[in-house]
């Protein structure tokens, strides 16, 4: 008797509780500021309450952030995704409103359904840093601690200007240029300090989103124009590879000459070992995500390594239109005959032409190697 199989939630019904709680804890946070808590705290409780009713918005935006990035499968995301989860309960705690509780109740339900997908987030979030752009990030963190270092000291210069949050604020609303005028200098040494605040703070700004982003921009423009004229010159279709091995790893190297060549596997560093031609998207080849994600729908082929998963067959099949050929070995290779277009043996191929190379055969034992490696469903 087969026992029954144990549902496992995918990685998209993740990102999509995620979203949920997000929502959830943005809306909470508005009504919060609305309205009065159902029991009135005092003391410390009451300023953990009445912060709670502002940052309890910010941890929806930040959830949302962290929702993009479990959508693209990086791990990084997921793990902040679980600690923002399980913040925005404690603030449902602490706001002490009949409406918090719907936020309680979907982070609970968030951090379980957490806690049995972490295998779906596998991409690591490595930064290799150019020297100018490690000193663009050294420079955006001295110029805010040259702000709020300098605004403190000179605070007897400033109007409204006491503590170090006010510092802070001070100092991110001057270098951003926004400028209020709540806090404003009314000394001369003040004065001077916020105009080199204004000059330094989007100075530095501007040359650190240019060092950071530039480089990126340039690369994925780079590999677009490369798709865009490989397909214009050869006038060939889009193929995406599900799964990666050595033999389809060749496939997609040898094919991103020809066309434009996605290919889909969780082994993140498997695919940072292919070239820029090749797009590489991490993920289970299964998952609806990894599949919105290389848009099977509208590829012309798809090149499948049933090895690695004979499911991936069915799942390539199921795409509108696409030649599939799926590349296995043995029993595997016999099982998809007839549910793919083509089902390439690779030891078939080798064994039929070492025998052939062995023996000297004839054109006839060579056109039956053929057939044997490669079969039409």
């Amino acid at each position: 008797m087969l026992a029954p199989r144990r549902y496992r939630p995918t990685g998209r019904l993740a990102v999509r509780v995620v979203v949920a709680v997000a929502l959830a804890s943005i809306a909470t946070g508005i009504a919060a500021i609305l309205t009065d808590p159902a029991l009135e705290a005092a003391g410390p409780l009451a300023d953990i309450q009445a912060v709670a009713e502002f940052s309890g918005t910010v941890v929806g935006f930040a959830l949302l952030v962290a929702a993009w990035g479990m959508r693209r499968g990086y791990h990084i995301a997921y793990a902040a995704a679980a600690v923002l989860v399980l913040l925005a309960a404690v603030h449902g705690l602490a706001q002490f409103r009949p409406l918090s509780v719907p936020l309680i109740v979907l982070s609970i339900g968030g951090l379980v359904v957490l806690s049995l997908t972490s295998a779906r987030f596998t991409r690591s979030s490595r930064l290799d840093l150019s020297s100018t752009q490690f000193g663009s990030f050294v420079a955006i963190v001295g110029v805010f601690c040259y702000g709020v270092a300098g605004a403190y000291t000179l605070r007897s210069g400033f109007d409204e200007l006491e503590t170090v949050v006010d510092a802070v604020y001070f100092t991110l609303v001057t270098a951003s240029t926004v400028g209020y005028g709540d806090v404003h200098p009314t000394t001369e040494a003040a004065r001077l300090f916020a105009l080199s605040l204004v000059v330094l703070g989007p100075t530095t700004v501007a040359v650190a989103v240019g060092s950071l982003f530039g480089p990126a921009i340039e690369t994925r423009l780079a590999r677009t124009g490369r798709r865009v004229t490989n397909h214009r010159s050869d006038g060939t279709d889009r193929v995406v590879v599900l799964g990666v091995d050595d033999l389809t790893a060749a496939v997609a190297e040898r094919l991103a000459v020809r066309t434009a060549v996605t290919i889909a596997a969780s082994d993140e560093t498997r695919l940072r070992e292919l070239p820029d031609a090749v797009d590489g998207v991490v993920g289970e080849p299964t998952d609806d995500e990894t599949l919105e994600r290389v848009d099977l729908e509208t590829c012309d082929a798809v090149v499948v390594a049933a090895d690695e998963c004979s499911a991936l067959a069915d799942v390539a099949r199921a795409a509108t239109g696409a030649r599939v050929i799926a590349v296995a070995n043995g029993s595997t290779a016999r099982e998809l005959e007839g549910r793919v277009d083509v089902v390439i043996d690779p030891l078939a191929v080798a064994v039929d032409a070492t025998t052939t190379a062995t023996l000297g055969a004839s054109e006839n034992a060579a056109q039956s190697s053929a057939s044997a490696a490669s079969h039409s469903g």
